[in-house]
């Protein structure tokens, strides 16, 4: 074994290690309504149960409302994403109706008597301890109310739900965590449009839209694949600095919420890739500075990491996939040519050789982008050998050049 790597292998295992929590589904706060829109096309229970499951698993009290015609189907996808839906029921942890069961148990639609059972449902979670009210309400394309959006439109914009000086609402701003999810698939996209432009224009409180739903392939689709396929490839990508090529980072990162896979971004701070993407909570991030040479872990969904410490590196791939163990994971790593510009030819084929390794699985995904522009041609070609899958992005767009 070369002596190098013997003395990164030693660095490794004495580097002090640190904790990484997994992160929110989603990327939800706590306090955040957020809406996202599906079609059939969209395996939405498999993004609700991870919903629903996070919350079994962190405490909270689950309110979770359905369309009608699903109602006997929904305890049985739940059940396949490993949800033990009559534990949880009997506990009284899990709260489960159909729209018409919740929204019109006399047949009409009554805002107050809808407005005043939650608030009281609410209540008596927070009496019970629980963290959080987690609610999940699929409206579905609003055919239990024959159509007319504007009357749940009323109920979801209610001031009692928390804006400030209404009263009991205020109390259950942080304790709520909401997600309303809208069939569009047999709306015109003016209708759409006008939906959800009301839904997000409410006050009571400020809106997050979630596009995941119709973003499972948007990465996959784009290099003849879908993401089945896509799971487990170690791809490079070569790209021109003067490109767009943040665009194609952000068709991953998109396609992985979709999908309810963790991306972890390896990024500098100041990188195009991080300004595209920071506003996105659900991307985690690794910003790596050559100035640093400690790890830090600042509250949020940043970690700021010395770029020429590779032990440490490495080190934080291996803890998110302690943490991650049964989930597929996504990494992107902008970091190469941040690394090509301050450490040894040999130092670079080792990290990423270890980091291949390490990310050997089929559940995990990995982007590795390089700037083949600025580099020694000849050492570009070694890096080019190390992958089997290659794509290049420059002014006419993203390229397969090869896939295995």
């Amino acid at each position: 074994m070369p002596s190098f790597i013997k003395t990164l292998l030693r660095h490794t295992q004495r580097q002090p290690s640190f904790q990484f929590e997994a992160g929110p589904v989603l990327g939800m706060m706590d306090g955040e309504i957020a809406i996202a829109t599906y079609t059939s096309a969209a395996d939405k229970m498999k993004v609700l149960s991870a919903f629903i499951r996070e919350g079994t698993e962190s405490g909270d009290w689950i309110r979770y409302i359905y369309p009608d015609e699903e109602s006997e189907t929904v305890r049985a996808k739940l059940r396949e994403h490993r949800i033990d839906v009559e534990k949880y029921e009997k506990s009284g942890t899990l709260f489960m109706k159909s729209l018409t069961e919740f929204y019109l148990p006399g047949g009409i639609f009554d805002k107050e008597r809808s407005i005043q059972f939650l608030l009281d449902l609410r209540a008596e979670a927070k009496r019970k301890g629980h963290k959080h009210a987690r609610e999940l309400i699929d409206v579905g394309d609003f055919s239990f109310i024959n159509s007319q959006w504007q009357k749940y439109l009323q109920y979801w914009d209610d001031p009692r739900w928390g804006s400030p000086g209404a009263g009991i609402g205020v109390l259950y701003e942080s304790f709520i965590k909401e997600l309303t999810i809208i069939n569009i698939e047999g709306m015109s996209e003016t209708q759409a449009s006008e939906i959800l432009k009301a839904f997000g224009g409410g006050k009571y409180p400020p809106t997050r839209f979630i596009d995941f739903l119709e973003n499972i392939d948007t990465f996959s689709r784009a290099i003849g694949l879908n993401h089945k396929q896509l799971l487990g490839r170690k791809i490079l990508l070569e790209f021109d600095s003067a490109s767009d090529y943040e665009k194609v980072v952000n068709n991953l990162a998109k396609e992985s919420v979709a999908n309810v896979e963790p991306i972890f971004v390896y990024t500098p701070s100041k990188s195009a890739i991080h300004m595209h993407l920071a506003k996105q909570p659900a991307v985690k991030f690794f910003l790596t500075s050559i100035l640093r040479s400690t790890l830090e872990s600042p509250p949020g969904n940043e970690m700021l990491i010395p770029a020429k410490n590779i032990p440490l590196i490495l080190d934080a791939i291996s803890k998110v996939l302690e943490t991650y163990t049964e989930a597929n994971v996504c990494f992107v790593f902008d970091i190469l040519s941040e690394l090509l510009s301050t450490m040894k030819p040999e130092e670079i084929f080792i990290f990423l050789r270890n980091a291949l390794d390490i990310l050997y699985s089929e559940k995990i995904t990995g982007l590795f982008l390089l700037n083949t522009n600025i580099h020694d041609p000849q050492m570009v070609s070694q890096i080019k050998g190390l992958f089997s899958n290659l794509l290049t992005y420059g002014k006419d767009g993203l390229k397969v050049v090869k896939i295995s």
